[in-house]
C-alpha cells in the first residue's frame, strides 16, 4: 500500500505570506472546495492525510483526495509563476521568448527581432547561454525565411552556435571537476585522491587557467575554476595560503559584478562561504567575522537563503570549539539549531549530524554525561547520513564519554557487544578493532595506561587512510590520551591547554 505524501503540504509551508495572499486575491474562490483545502492543510502543523479525509468528509473532496491535491498544487505553481513573473532573469528570458514566438505567430517580425536583440542581451550580460540557442534560431528564421533587412552572410549567427557550444560544454566540464574534488573535500578524513587522479586535476586545471591570462574565460568559467584550484591546494598541495587566495578571488568576481549575485545568489553566498572556512582555518579572525556578517545581510536580502543558515551557524560552532568556548556553543547555539532543523526539516541531511557532534563534544569536555547520552541516541540514529566511519565514531566516543565518568562496567558491556560487530565486518576496520582491544586493556586493573598510550599511537603510525583514525585525530583523540596519561579528566587538559 502506498503511503501518502505530504508534497502539497511543503509547497503550502514553503510560501511565502505574500505569496499566499497573492494566491488568495487572485486564484481562490469562497466557493472553491480547493480553496477550503488550501486553508485547511494550510492551517495544519504536521500533514496527517486521515485528518484532511474526515475533515472534509460530507464532500466529494475525501473520496477524491488525491485528484484534488494534484489540482491545488498545479493552481499554486500557477500563482507562484504569475506571482515571480520576471522578478527573475530566467524568468524575463523565459517570457521574452514567449513573447517572441506570439510576435513571429502574429507575422510582426520586425517587432519579434527587437525583442531577440532585447533577450539575448539579457543572456549575454548574466550568461544565460542554455537559452542562447532558442534566441539565435528566432535570429536565423527571422533573417533567412521573413522580410527583415538583415542578410545572414553578414552576421555570422552559425559561428556563434560553434562558440556558445564551446562555452557550455566547458563550463559544465569545470563544473563537473569542481563538485568531484568538492565531493573528495567533504570526505576528506576518510577519502583520499588517488596519485593518478591528482596529477589528471592538476594537468587540466593548469591548461584553464592559462586562458584567464588570455581573457578567453567567461564568468561562470572563471568562477568553477577558482573553485576547483582552491580544493586542489587543499587536498593534494596542502597549500592553505592559495586556498585562501582562490577561494578570495571568487569573493572578488562576484563583488566586481554586482548583476551575478542578484543572479546567481546562492553561488555567491556558497563563494561567501567557502571563503569563510578558509578564514577559519588560516587563523584570519577577522576577516571570518567580517565574511559572517556578509552572508546574514545577504539572507536577510534573499530570504530564501535562511535554510541555508545552518552552514553559518556550523561555522560559527566550528570556530568556537577551534577557540575553546564550549560553554558558548551551548549557550548561543544548542536551541537555534534545534529550532532551526526543526523549521526546515533538516533532520535527514548531514549538516544537523556534524553539529550535533561538536554538541556531544562540548558536553564530553564539560563533563555533562546525560546531554553527551542524550547527543549520541541521536547521532547513532543520523548516522546514515554521513559517511560509515562516523558510526564508529560514535561508538568509540561513547566508550570515551563512559571512561570520562568511570562507568567501566558500561564500558566492559559495550565492547562485548562492539566486538561481535567488528567480527562481522571480517577485520575491516583496523583502527576500530585496535581502539576496542585498547578500551579492554585500558579498564583492567593491573592497567599500564603509558605503555598501552604508546602502543596505541605507535599501531595508529602504521595505519593509513583509517576514516576513524582521522575522526579521532580530528576531533579528540590527542587530548584524550594525553588526560589519561596525567591521570585527568578531559576538561582538565583542554583547560590547560587553551590557558597556555
Amino acid at each position: 500500500m502506498k503511503v501518502p505524501t505530504d508534497n502539497l503540504f511543503q509547497l503550502i509551508q514553503a510560501m511565502t505570506a505574500s505569496e499566499k495572499r497573492y494566491f488568495k486575491r487572485h486564484y481562490a474562490s469562497d466557493k472553491s472546495i480547493t480553496t477550503e483545502l488550501f486553508d485547511f492543510i494550510n492551517g495544519m502543523k504536521n500533514y496527517d492525510e486521515e485528518e484532511v479525509k474526515s475533515n472534509f468528509h460530507q464532500s466529494k473532496v475525501s473520496k477524491n483526495l488525491k485528484v484534488y491535491k494534484v489540482q491545488l498544487t498545479d493552481l499554486i505553481l500557477k500563482s507562484l509563476i504569475s506571482y515571480h513573473n520576471k522578478k527573475s532573469i530566467r524568468s524575463k528570458i523565459r517570457i521574452g521568448l514567449e513573447e517572441i514566438e506570439l510576435l513571429m505567430d502574429k507575422q510582426l517580425y520586425n517587432l519579434a527581432l527587437g525583442r531577440v536583440k532585447k533577450v539575448k542581451e539579457i543572456c549575454l550580460k548574466y550568461e544565460e547561454l542554455e537559452y542562447i540557442f532558442a534566441i539565435l534560431s528566432y535570429e536565423i528564421m527571422i533573417s533567412s525565411f521573413f522580410n527583415v533587412q538583415m542578410k545572414i552572410t553578414d552576421y555570422p549567427i552559425l559561428e556563434e552556435f560553434d562558440k556558445y557550444t564551446d562555452k557550455i560544454k566547458n563550463t559544465y566540464r569545470l563544473k563537473k571537476i569542481n563538485f568531484t574534488l568538492s565531493d573528495k573535500s567533504n570526505n576528506k578524513l576518510t577519502e583520499k585522491l588517488s596519485p593518478e587522479e591528482e596529477q589528471y586535476y592538476i594537468r587540466i586545471l593548469e591548461k584553464e587557467e592559462a586562458k584567464i591570462t588570455e581573457g578567453k574565460l567567461t564568468f561562470n568559467e572563471r568562477y568553477y575554476l577558482n573553485s576547483s584550484f582552491s580544493l586542489i591546494n587543499k587536498l593534494v598541495n596542502d597549500n592553505p595560503e592559495l586556498e585562501y587566495d582562490f577561494k578570495k578571488k571568487n569573493v572578488a568576481l562576484f563583488e566586481a559584478n554586482p548583476h551575478f549575485i542578484e543572479n546567481h545568489t546562492s553561488y555567491y553566498y556558497a563563494a561567501l562561504y567557502n571563503f569563510m572556512i578558509c578564514c577559519r582555518r588560516t587563523g584570519r579572525h577577522e576577516e571570518l567575522i567580517e565574511g559572517i556578517k556578509k552572508i546574514k545581510t545577504l539572507t536577510r536580502q534573499y530570504p530564501f537563503l535562511e535554510r541555508n543558515l545552518i552552514f553559518v551557524y556550523y561555522l560559527e560552532i566550528k570556530y568556537n570549539f577551534q577557540k575553546g568556548n564550549y560553554a558558548l556553543i551551548l549557550d548561543d547555539f544548542e536551541n537555534i539549531i534545534i529550532k532551526h532543523i526543526k523549521k526546515h526539516n533538516q533532520s535527514e541531511e548531514s549538516l544537523p549530524a556534524l553539529c550535533f557532534i561538536y554538541f556531544t563534544l562540548s558536553h564530553i569536555i564539560l563533563d555533562h554525561p546525560q546531554k553527551v547520552q542524550f547527543y549520541l541516541r541521536r547521532l547513532h540514529a543520523m548516522s546514515k547520513q554521513l559517511s560509515p566511519s562516523f558510526a564508529l565514531f560514535f561508538d568509540i566516543l561513547e566508550l570515551i564519554s563512559h571512561y570520562e565518568t568511570r562507568d567501566f562496567e558500561i564500558i566492559q558491556q559495550q565492547i562485548n557487544s562492539l566486538k561481535k560487530k567488528a567480527i562481522r565486518k571480517q577485520g575491516k576496520d583496523v583502527f576500530y578493532t585496535e581502539m576496542l582491544d585498547f578500551f579492554q586493556r585500558l579498564i583492567t586493573p593491573e592497567a599500564e595506561v603509558y605503555q598501552l598510550v604508546h602502543d596505541l599511537k605507535q599501531r595508529a603510525s602504521q595505519i593509513q587512510k583509517d576514516g576513524l583514525l582521522n575522526l579521532l585525530k580530528e576531533f579528540l583523540l590527542d587530548d584524550w590520551l594525553k588526560a589519561i596519561m596525567k591521570k585527568q579528566s578531559l576538561s582538565m587538559v583542554i583547560h590547560d591547554r587553551h590557558s597556555t
